[in-house]
């Protein structure tokens, strides 16, 4: 069951009732903060109040937000700060169930009106000057759009409509509605009512005792679904809201104008506005967007960084397999040796009886005599057999890069903030498997914290260098030390006080652990954990690679503790 994030008329109200208490104040300034967004900075009572009108194709929204940071501005924000810089914020309109709102200015160069429409991917900022338009952030002309255009100049008409109002359907109307269609209740209530959103479609089907899945011909209760239709009208009308704000591990998840019956089940907290609500949850999103961007860029680095090692690793591997024959060179020159004095002078092969009779055939260069023949194969075998401790030391270096890259990898999927993936980027620049170098901290990061119910706390590495100073800077020596058997992953400190832990934090710590590991996703890991006075890290080996002892092996869920 998913927390809604749909920005629908309803939580339009809602926000338009936050900005009520706005108007009469004046514009401090225009700005844009984003390419689809436009940020109005009123002077407020004590501090400036921002009001931030967004037509971002997915997020498209308008609510009262934190100060937010300047950045390029546009031909429209440049426009709309020309014209209405100092002017007085005179109304708010809103139509019930619309996904538009006008905010009315009254500036020294005449009444200006700044229009928001929310509608998804078709969400647009215009300014409108006498009624005509005077500027758009997305201008529409014929060729995108044959019903409607916004262009400066034209008569600003409103969006085209197609259904009836909540307010205006009865209960036969309503009845020969839902009778028609073979659809699931909710949808044909979205499709067939202006200004019900898929969300609120389901929450008024659940009010009325309904199921929104079953067909809306079978559904049948239209009287009851027409008196929750009517409730819904009286409270928008009222503005009698009372926003929340869902969370998902206690993180923003999504909002609402009032508790939802039909998702009772998520954990939500009351909000003293809508416009909180929202800016918490869009926030949140933007986050987990930027994280989802920046994890595919670092994992895509190091996949790259990976199959280079592979190659590196198969072409070394190879040349290990041709210094094996160096032994049989070696004999074919002792044979060249011993047999010397019976091969013919030019001879481009020789057939030789074999040590242990077998016959071995040895190729020769005719120019040369069978002893010069015998030196040229020991000088081979010598090559091969001095370059093999090269050869098998540049594998053990490669089978540590593809090792640590591993690591890596697990920790970039695995990565929960932002601040995350960048820590991990710089250690990977530092390491030189990625452009650039990172600007070292004053202050090492402080490393992943949970709080068990018992208070114990469990500590967890975001990199591999991170995954260092966990173990061998943070823990204490008495402290116990988990990793994911045999898979990369990252390192994990149950700190103890000094104590001998309880079996259920160590479960909880080896479950951490695994969830935090390349076995997150099975069913039971095994994970061993020992004192961190048994782990230490080789002499020249790269961040985050260590050899422990002294051992014990649980097998667990992978999971995050409850804090």
């Amino acid at each position: 069951m998913r927390a809604p994030t749909s920005f629908d008329s309803v939580v339009m109200a809602a926000v338009v009732s936050d900005l009520r208490p706005l108007v009469g104040s004046r514009i401090r300034r225009v700005f844009q903060s984003e390419p689809t967004d436009v940020a109005i900075e009123l002077r407020g009572p004590r501090t400036p109040t921002t009001i931030l009108l967004s037509a971002h194709p997915r997020w498209a929204r308008i609510h009262l937000s934190p100060p937010v940071v300047r950045g390029e501005a546009g031909p429209f924000a440049q426009m709309v700060h020309a014209r209405l810089e100092g002017a007085r914020l005179a109304a708010l309109e809103h139509r019930p169930f619309e996904r538009s709102v006008t905010l009315r200015f009254e500036s020294d160069r005449g009444p200006h009106d700044l229009v928001a429409e929310v509608m998804g991917r078709h969400s647009n900022l215009i300014l409108v000057a006498d009624g005509v338009i005077a500027g758009a952030l997305k201008l529409i002309d014929r060729t995108r759009s044959s019903i409607r255009e916004v262009l400066p100049g034209r008569i600003l008409a409103p969006p085209p409509r197609d259904r009836p109002y909540p307010g205006e359907i009865g209960t036969q109307r309503l009845e020969a509605l839902l009778s028609a269609t073979a659809a699931p209740l909710a949808q044909a209530l979205t499709a067939g009512v202006l200004g019900i959103g898929p969300v609120m479609a389901r929450e008024l089907s659940v009010r009325a005792g309904l199921d929104p899945d079953v067909p809306a011909a079978r559904a049948g209760g239209a009287a009851a679904l027409r008196r929750v239709i009517e409730d819904l009208v009286a409270t928008v009308a009222a503005e009698d809201f009372n926003p929340v704000l869902y969370t998902v591990d206690s993180l923003p998840a999504g909002f609402a104008p009032f508790p939802f019956q039909h998702l009772q089940s998520l954990a939500r907290v009351s909000v003293a506005t809508m416009s909180e609500a929202v800016t918490a949850v869009t926030r949140q999103l933007a986050a987990t967007l930027g994280l989802d961007e920046q994890r595919r860029a670092v994992g895509s680095a190091l996949h790259a960084a990976l199959r280079k090692t592979e190659h590196a690793a198969t072409e070394l591997k190879q040349a290990l397999e041709e210094s094996e024959r160096g032994a049989a060179l070696r004999a074919q020159g002792e044979l060249l040796l011993a047999y010397a004095s019976q091969i013919p002078p030019g001879s481009a092969q020789a057939m030789l009886p074999g040590f242990d009779g077998t016959p071995v055939a040895v190729t020769l260069d005719p120019a040369l005599t069978p002893v010069e023949n015998a030196r040229k194969l020991f000088d081979r075998y010598a090559r091969m057999r001095d370059a093999r401790p090269e050869l098998e030391a540049r594998l053990a270096a490669v089978e540590d890069d593809r090792r640590y890259l591993e690591s890596a990898l697990v920790l970039a999927e695995t990565a929960s903030h932002v601040e995350d993936v960048a820590a991990l980027r710089g250690e990977l620049a530092d390491e030189g498997y990625v452009p650039g170098r990172k600007a070292r901290p004053a202050v090492s990061p402080k490393p992943r914290t949970f709080t068990l119910h018992s208070g114990a706390q469990v500590l967890v590495g975001r990199s591999n260098q991170d995954n260092d100073r966990v173990t061998f800077k943070v823990a204490g020596p008495d402290d116990l030390w988990f990793h994911a058997r045999g898979v990369p992953g990252a390192h994990v400190v149950l700190r103890t006080g000094g104590r001998d832990p309880s079996e259920d934090e160590i479960a909880a710590a080896a479950s951490t652990a695994a969830y935090f590991s390349a076995a997150r996703e099975s069913g039971h890991v095994a994970v061993d954990h020992t004192a961190r006075r048994h782990v230490r890290r080789p002499r020249g080996s790269k961040p985050g690679f260590v050899i422990y002892e002294r051992e014990r092996t649980v097998h667990v869920v992978p999971r995050i503790p409850e804090s």
